[in-house]
């Protein structure tokens, strides 16, 4: 499962009262996204959820591809955003605590620490090939994004 299977909308009831209908906790969900991303229903959201909503549209959602927003784009994106915090040093918590407050997301410390330990093994493992094929550059340039997200 991807980390942003694990990415939930927070205040989830209060923004489905506004709205005035359901919708899935999960903020990657494709109706999640159909709801909170049309015109009419971000109308029925207060003035602070309004901003945090175009925010995350337009730092994950803007990509040109004909089958936006479910090419993949926003969730790549997304990605790059926990790993991009982690190198500024963020731990877990830190991480969700910022989502939350820059985006209205939340997460589970422990699945952002699983998801964190797997991109650094996955990164060794890239470097283990880099070494035997690619030659000693691309194989430093793996180390250096390991190391920068095990030392953040």
């Amino acid at each position: 499962m991807a980390i942003t299977d694990k990415i939930y909308v927070k205040n989830h009831r209060q923004l489905a009262s506004q709205l005035e209908t359901s919708f899935p906790k999960s903020a990657f969900a494709g109706a999640t996204l159909d709801l909170l991303f049309t015109g009419n229903s971000l109308a029925n959201l207060d003035t602070t959820t309004q901003d945090r909503v175009l925010d995350f549209a337009e730092d994950f959602l803007d990509c040109d591809c004909k089958a936006h927003p479910y090419c993949g784009c926003a969730e790549r994106k997304f990605i790059s955003y926990l790993l991009e915090l982690r190198a500024e040093g963020f731990g877990p918590d830190q991480i969700v605590n910022v989502m939350g407050d820059d985006y209205m997301l939340y997460a589970y410390s422990g699945d952002i620490l699983s998801f964190l330990d797997q991109s650094v093994r996955t990164l060794e493992a890239a470097e283990a090939l880099a070494k035997t094929e690619a030659g000693s550059d691309r194989s430093q340039e793996l180390y250096d994004a390991k190391r920068e997200l095990t030392n953040g």
